[in-house]
């Protein structure tokens, strides 16, 4: 996996940072009653949860085609405020505004990748299929729970299934973007679960998880062996 010397510095401290903060919540998790709630529970909380997103966000300024950088800098900093929000429960519409943010950043992943679309082998059309059945099934099992937010909500689960889409399709030299997109989809399906089928807690962990190895892999995806 050949990344630009330059991208290659700040990806790899996005990605130390992403893992200090899952050591940091993994720590807290293990100090607390079972289905304990994670957030507050570390200091400066907000900043460690937002740093992988902004120095991923300097890594992908390095990134030479000016069109892709512009858009893969947008993706970031818009997740960097999504982890912000979703980081403050006491905030009022803290859900509303971190699905929103996170709305922007798949819609400007999909402005990325949807030029490069050109990868239309059966395994990645398939790939295609089970990611549309995945967000039908979901949308269809949260639904009688949304309630006033039914309309953000769908409209969130369509831009998630069309982003893991595009990322799939993707003519790029690795599959990590397509990868990076489906760990994407699967963090943002528990979430899901977790705010309108079961427990949050019961899910922290493997949210952050999944989270942060979809923007580690996206960016490596689109930088890697693309020098311009």
């Amino acid at each position: 996996m050949r990344i630009p010397a330059r991208v290659r510095e700040w990806w790899m401290a996005g990605a130390l940072a992403g893992v200090i903060y899952g050591g940091l919540l993994v720590s807290a998790a293990m100090e607390l009653p079972e289905g304990a709630p994670l957030a507050g529970q570390i200091a400066l909380q907000p900043a460690w949860k937002t740093a992988m997103a902004l120095m991923l966000a300097r890594a992908a300024w390095f990134h030479q085609p000016r069109r892709e950088r512009r858009w893969l800098v947008a993706a970031l900093l818009c997740s960097a405020l999504g982890d912000f929000l979703l980081c403050l429960p006491g905030l009022p519409h803290y859900f509303v505004g971190g699905l929103g943010a996170f709305l922007l950043a798949h819609l400007a992943y999909i402005v990325l990748l949807l030029p490069l679309a050109g990868d239309w082998r059966a395994p990645r059309l398939v790939g295609c299929g089970l990611v549309v059945g995945a967000a039908g099934t979901l949308l269809g099992r949260f639904w009688p729970n949304l309630g006033t937010l039914t309309v953000p909500v769908a409209v969130y689960v369509c831009a998630l299934a069309a982003m893991a889409c595009t990322a799939l399709v993707a003519r790029l030299p690795t599959p990590l973007a397509a990868l990076g997109a489906l760990c994407f989809a699967a963090s943002d399906a528990m979430i899901g679960m977790a705010r309108f089928l079961s427990p949050f807690d019961s899910y922290q962990l493997g949210i952050w998880w999944t989270y942060a190895a979809a923007q580690v892999l996206l960016v490596a995806g689109v930088t890697a062996g693309r020098d311009g």
